[in-house]
């Protein structure tokens, strides 16, 4: 049966906005339509670079060094996303990310027209473009399946492979290179830096609930209503694998 059948997901990549009625350095997923872009075809592998530095310091008259670790470097994804006008490959959909919505328009969708030259400059408009409002370009959060990439585009070079005769691109594959851009909050909570003045952010596992991440984080489960109100969740019994939730400075003895 149809609905006995995986969901094909497509690579979504979305912009952060600063949250609103919120704490400041918590950035928010965008959900306005200008504020994301579904790929065409999901990239066939993606590349993720952790490096690390290490000083190469080597004493006078010594043959070799130890190597002295000195940071970890932020991680590199790096894919190649297709761009294809020919009309062989269905057009993306703006609906693909819900579930049944987003099955039929990418079954319908068809018949849409696909400009390469046109979607390429919303691609642009997202990940690249000077944001004034902002001041730099859009900082941007890649989904697919079990990857939650929060970054910002580092390059991307625009390779054409065939034309119409009159010249115009039918197909362009896009090599990109996104560097991690993780929040401050969540920084410190990776290294393990605890302080009831910060705002922690936490990475949705399977089997979380938000009253057990609220007694994990503060001891009191009976906060998770706070938090579900801070981080505007309607369905807070539901929190998807791979999301983030920040918990705010609150009084802990308090009762919501």
């Amino acid at each position: 049966m149809l609905f006995d059948q995986g969901k094909l997901e497509k690579m979504t990549i979305r912009a952060f906005r600063p949250q609103k009625n919120g704490p400041e350095e918590v950035p928010q997923v965008s959900n306005r339509i200008n504020d994301k872009y579904v790929v065409q075809v999901n990239p066939n592998s993606y590349t993720l670079s952790h490096p690390l530095q290490y000083s190469d310091r080597q004493g006078q008259g010594s043959s070799r060094s130890e190597a002295t670790y000195r940071k970890s470097k932020l991680i590199i994804l790096q894919c190649d996303l297709l761009f294809d006008g020919t009309g062989v490959v269905p057009p993306p959909s703006e609906l693909d990310d819900i579930p049944l919505v987003g099955a039929i328009a990418s079954a319908l969708s068809g018949s849409s027209a696909f400009n390469v030259m046109e979607e390429i400059w919303k691609f642009d408009r997202l990940v690249y473009e000077y944001q004034g409002e902002l001041h730099r370009p859009n900082k941007l959060e890649l989904v697919w399946g079990p990857l939650v990439f929060p970054c910002v585009l580092t390059s991307v070079n625009y390779r054409f492979t065939l034309f119409n005769p009159d010249g115009t691109p039918l197909r362009a594959v896009a090599s990109c290179s996104f560097r991690e851009a993780v929040p401050d909050t969540q920084r410190m909570l990776e290294e393990n830096s605890s302080s009831s003045d910060l705002t922690h952010l936490r990475k949705v596992k399977e089997g979380d609930s938000l009253p057990l991440l609220a007694y994990d984080i503060y001891g009191n489960a009976a906060l998770y209503l706070e938090v579900a109100r801070v981080n505007k969740l309607v369905n807070f019994r539901r929190l998807r694998v791979g999301s983030r939730v920040a918990f705010p400075p609150v009084d802990k003895e308090s009762k919501p």
